[in-house]
């Protein structure tokens, strides 16, 4: 019976284990970095307080602030709070501990007052990845704006995975490529009201070239823009001011072959209105961007 009993428990795990696996969208760290209220690098030296919710607890630590990446430089301690002990657990559970040192990507909480999270998987990096949270925040800094339309500005980023070492096989030929490069089309809301803009791919809001370092336009693929979907809530994308926001999620380029500086050119154009799915402010004319990188 016994024997029997242990084989139903770990079966049981068997089949729970994959439903408890963490699933989370990618997202650039460039827009973590830019949602964030505060970055700072520091070591949690305490745990101050536990906080009951939903029928969970909730553990809330001190940081001793070392320096200060975002926000005012005179901040010395920052409260983090993340799940706790408890009879249950989520796949999404994000958890640190007393003594854990790095780089912290904090929001703050939606009902205690000055207590932070760092919620997403890279939200917490480790000291030794203080160099790449800086060239991240350089890069999100030099993002070339178009001209405002309505107080938003349109821009994009472009992140970069090295293939020097990789055999790529493309329609059953090996090609010799450089980079992948995944393209991210951001809004900027420089205005003093929430602006929702629209991502309705029937609509073909948004646009985007690149051209090479030869002056050759390279062929993008940008999705099933087909079908007879309706336009939903879910195509609004709300951004709130002060904010940046992406335009879906990534759009993969053609696999890079040439050295060189590659030029993108974005559009984004709208003439929807809310209708009676979001209330507020829909972005409406059009924006017209560039963005260059170089590949090496």
């Amino acid at each position: 019976m016994k024997k029997n009993m242990i084989l139903l428990i770990a079966l049981t795990g068997w089949l729970v284990a994959p439903q408890l696996r963490a699933s989370w969208a990618y997202v650039p760290l460039e827009l973590r970095l830019a949602g964030a209220k505060y970055i700072v690098v520091g070591k949690i030296d305490r745990i101050v307080d536990g906080i009951e919710r939903n029928d969970r607890t909730y553990d809330v630590g001190t940081i001793k602030v070392s320096k200060v990446l975002k926000g005012p430089k005179i901040l010395k301690k920052v409260k983090l709070m993340w799940p706790g002990p408890a009879p249950f657990a989520l796949s999404t559970d994000i958890k640190f501990r007393k003594g854990q040192e790095g780089v912290w990507i904090l929001y703050p909480d939606k009902e205690e007052k000055d207590v932070y999270w760092a919620s997403f998987p890279t939200d917490f990096q480790t000291l030794a990845n203080l160099p790449k949270v800086k060239e991240k925040m350089k890069a999100l800094e030099a993002i070339n704006w178009s001209k405002p339309v309505e107080g938003v500005q349109l821009g994009g980023i472009v992140e970069q995975r090295d293939l020097r070492n990789r055999k790529i096989i493309l329609k059953g030929r090996p090609v010799k490529a450089l980079v992948r490069a995944t393209a991210y089309i951001v809004l900027r809301n420089n205005g003093k009201t929430p602006i929702h803009a629209v991502n309705f791919p029937q609509d073909e809001q948004l646009t985007l070239k690149i051209i090479d370092p030869d002056g050759q336009e390279l062929s993008v693929a940008m999705g099933d823009r087909l079908g007879d979907g309706k336009l939903a809530k879910h195509h609004f994308l709300q951004i709130m001011p002060g904010s940046i926001r992406s335009m879906g999620y990534g759009m993969s380029l053609p696999l890079i072959t040439k050295a060189g500086k590659y030029t993108m050119q974005l559009g984004y154009a709208n003439n929807r209105k809310g209708e009676d799915l979001v209330k507020g402010v829909v972005l409406a004319g059009q924006l017209k961007g560039e963005v260059a990188f170089v590949v090496k």
